[in-house]
């Protein structure tokens, strides 16, 4: 099984994104997604130069764990709070070397 790693980058006006990262912890959907089955990593990081930018480290046991994620409830939530705020999303799937 191989461990899923994503590098997602929310973008979009500085104050917008910061509300947005700011909400998935006090609204508690952060600590939901790692309560979820195989959720290994999910830690939002902000770039130390630049603004509109925040990048979340998110890693999955396995596919399936991760397909999971992705279709259940709490994705829901998540793109709720993205249109709240505005923010776009680019994500880069890193393979790590076995």
């Amino acid at each position: 099984m191989a461990t899923v790693v994503l590098h997602c980058y929310y973008t979009g006006e500085e104050s917008a994104v910061r509300g947005f990262v700011d909400e998935m912890y006090a609204s508690g959907v952060r600590q939901a997604v790692l309560g979820e089955e195989g959720c290994v990593q999910y830690d939002y990081f902000y770039p130390a130069q630049g603004a509109g930018c925040a990048l979340l480290l998110e890693q999955w046991r396995d596919e399936q764990a991760f397909s999971q994620h992705v279709s259940g409830a709490v994705m829901t939530q998540i793109r709720a709070l993205k249109a709240k705020y505005g923010v776009e999303t680019r994500i880069e799937r890193y393979q790590p070397q076995n």
